[in-house]
């Protein structure tokens, strides 16, 4: 059996079961150990599935997986703020990345200028699709549910080649300065816009720093600006160096 078909019956007996074990699965398939932890890694990534200690169980995707319409409802005044002193940075003729994240589609909707955008974001795309001041391009490849973007490496690749006037990054979490994030695809992406953004913007809560997540792609001060929604504690400034400048 192959893989893709392994895969589509594991989900077909977890609508049945609500929970399968690795054991069951060793069994079931006759396939080894790390055949069956390979299996369970893709479908968690894929958000279809929660790990649990021996095992996977269901998730409800409803609950899971926020409606674009949702997501609209979630901007705080917070997110809002942000948004708009980010949305300061565009100009007329420019071109820009926009991340993966509540405040960057804030951001989106905000636009109003005549500018060229690139984002592998679903949300940006529905967000931009009737702006006919944008020139959008949305970076495809293979769909993940849980935070609602799209990577393949070939379209990744596509970065290398695109000068950004101002790449628009949100972030996961902030622990210790670092910048995380829970995929590990959305994390490469990143890196590679910025490599070739000629100003790197953070947007992101100062809550955010009681927050952390897998996959890093460096520090606050790999960022020319960080903009956030309050003033912050001195212990949070001390991550922040000299060369980066901070908006709230």
């Amino acid at each position: 059996m192959y893989q893709e078909q392994r895969l589509e019956k594991i989900l077909q007996l977890l609508e049945k079961k609500e929970e399968l074990s690795s054991k069951d699965m060793i069994d079931y398939f006759k396939v080894s150990r790390d055949t069956i932890r390979r299996d369970f890694s893709i479908l968690t990534k894929e958000g279809k599935v929660k790990r649990t200690h021996g095992g996977i169980v269901k998730i409800n995707q409803e609950h899971q997986i926020l409606s674009f319409e949702e997501r609209v409802r979630m901007f705080s005044d917070a997110k809002i703020h942000i948004a708009k002193i980010a949305e300061t940075f565009i100009k007329d003729n420019g071109t820009y990345f926009l991340d993966v994240s509540t405040i960057v589609l804030k951001l989106a909707q905000l636009v109003d200028k005549k500018a060229t955008i690139y984002s592998h974001s679903l949300d940006n795309a529905i967000m931009l699709s009737n702006n006919s001041n944008i020139r959008f391009n949305l970076l495809g490849g293979q769909f993940f549910k849980k935070n609602r973007f799209y990577y393949s490496l070939n379209e990744a690749e596509i970065l290398k080649n695109i000068s950004f006037d101002v790449a628009f990054i949100g972030a996961a979490g902030l622990h210790n300065g670092e910048i995380s994030f829970e995929d590990q695809e959305d994390a490469f992406l990143k890196q590679l816009v910025l490599q070739n953004a000629k100003t790197k913007i953070l947007v992101a809560e100062e809550s955010k720093f009681n927050q952390a997540a897998t996959y890093t792609i460096g520090t606050i001060n790999d960022f020319d600006y960080f903009i956030t929604d309050k003033a912050l504690k001195k212990e949070k400034t001390e991550f922040l160096s000299s060369s980066v400048r901070l908006i709230y």
